[in-house]
């Protein structure tokens, strides 16, 4: 089925319903999923011919993210496709459709812009995050937005007003085209399914070390009062209800742990299980605290992903095999002591953090290097024979994927 604006057309699945309302097109899917109805809006608007004017609407819309409270923008790609330059954009946000009674669902949004002949159009799709897989059906209409011929086009009502843009020198220069500076991007605004509970260090260390040991002997003392008072604990000790509800999912749950190597080093703990998942870490509001929190398991990764740091960033070709002093020099003391070139340099220019993903036995999972505005490289030692130097390899694939390969490994392993 094609869906056909005014200068503009784009194919969706067989089945799917036509909307139109005034300055858009709409496809919506026949059925919904957890409440949410997959759908794509198609937008078009005349706008002034000029060179960095895809650059400049995509940036302005990435600065809008921070009008919906709890969008996480994780991907922004260029790309080339029907002949012309494409932008998109790859963000998570949290909604409440009426039939999850209040329950959140992280919707997964696909934001692809382009422009033609004067004419910028913008097809976003919308579907649960967990009922999307990499390339599917879903994903391909995007790329079918093409120009309609010439003949059958017609101008669009409205006009867009380009903004001023900010550009990523270096990507620019790369490239040789116009690339938005992604530093614009804010980190999001917290938002949960229920405010957490702020508990000192000393109260949640004993609460899940009672826990593990699957006979919860009765706390005593200020720790007592604390947890009492989170109403975690009953008046003489032993769980309440809600506590009972998070030593479960500390049993029955798939444990992971990420750990930033920071100075002050951080972690984030969780517990998964099919509906539901349970977390800590630190508090960013008061420090010596934890947040102890739950979250629809199906919006786990908006919060993970937000509290990795993770932005976007300009896809760079970098692969590096540093020896263990010279990953410690860089981690530890931001220096530079070998010559990487190209891509890698640009990467190496950049201040890096080791963050490490770990099952519940403490198995390493994954280990990668964030760093604040051109993305995350993987990292890991491969014992050969080839690498007598007990070199250490670090990767970062050119297509800027990391958080797929973070997501997926959770997921394979749950």
């Amino acid at each position: 089925m094609q869906l056909v604006g005014s200068a503009f057309c784009c194919e969706v699945p067989d089945g799917w319903r036509e909307v139109r309302e005034p300055g858009c097109v709409i496809a919506v899917a026949p059925a919904s999923s957890l409440g949410f109805t997959p759908n794509v809006v198609l937008r078009e608007s005349v706008v002034e011919p000029r060179p960095d004017a895809l650059a400049a609407i995509s940036q302005a819309n990435l600065r809008s993210t921070t009008d919906h409270p709890g969008t996480l923008v994780i991907q922004v790609e260029a790309l080339h496709l029907h002949g012309v330059e494409h932008r998109r954009t790859w963000l998570l946000s949290p909604v409440t459709p009426e039939e999850l009674h209040g329950n959140i669902l992280c919707l997964l949004s696909i934001q692809d812009l382009t422009i033609t002949d004067g004419v910028i159009a913008e097809l976003t799709l919308t579907l649960p995050l967990v009922t999307w897989s990499p390339g599917d059906h879903h994903q391909m209409i995007l790329d079918t937005l093409q120009a309609l011929p010439p003949a059958e086009q017609q101008t669009p009502p409205t006009t867009a007003t380009i903004p001023e843009v900010t550009l990523d020198e270096w990507a620019t220069t790369r490239d040789g085209a116009p690339r938005e500076d992604l530093t614009v991007v804010s980190p999001p605004e917290l938002v949960l399914q229920a405010d957490p509970l702020v508990l000192s260090h000393d109260a949640t260390h004993t609460f899940f070390t009672h826990a593990a040991q699957r006979i919860f002997t009765p706390v005593t003392g200020a720790v007592k009062d604390e947890l009492t008072t989170a109403g975690l604990l009953e008046p003489d000790g032993s769980p309440s209800p809600a506590g009972y509800w998070y030593i479960d999912h500390l049993l029955s749950g798939t444990g992971w742990t990420i750990t930033a190597a920071t100075p002050r080093s951080r972690e984030f703990r969780f517990w998964i299980t099919d509906s539901t998942t349970i977390f800590t870490t630190p508090n960013p509001d008061q420090d010596d605290t934890t947040l102890l929190a739950y979250c629809p398991t199906n919006d786990l990764f908006r919060i993970l992903l937000a509290w990795t740091n993770t932005t976007p960033a300009w896809p760079l070709d970098v692969q590096l095999e540093l020896s263990p002093e010279q990953l410690q020099d860089k981690l530890e003391r931001d220096q530079v002591t070998f010559t990487p070139s190209g891509d890698a340099a640009e990467f190496a220019n950049q201040p890096w953090t080791l963050l490490s993903l770990t099952d519940s036995s403490s198995r390493t999972a994954l280990n990668w290097i964030h760093t604040p505005t051109r993305g995350q490289a993987t990292t890991w030692y491969e014992p050969t024979l080839r690498n007598t130097s007990d070199l250490l390899t670090i990767h970062r694939p050119s297509d800027g994927t990391f958080w797929l390969s973070l997501t997926k490994i959770i997921t394979e392993n749950n």
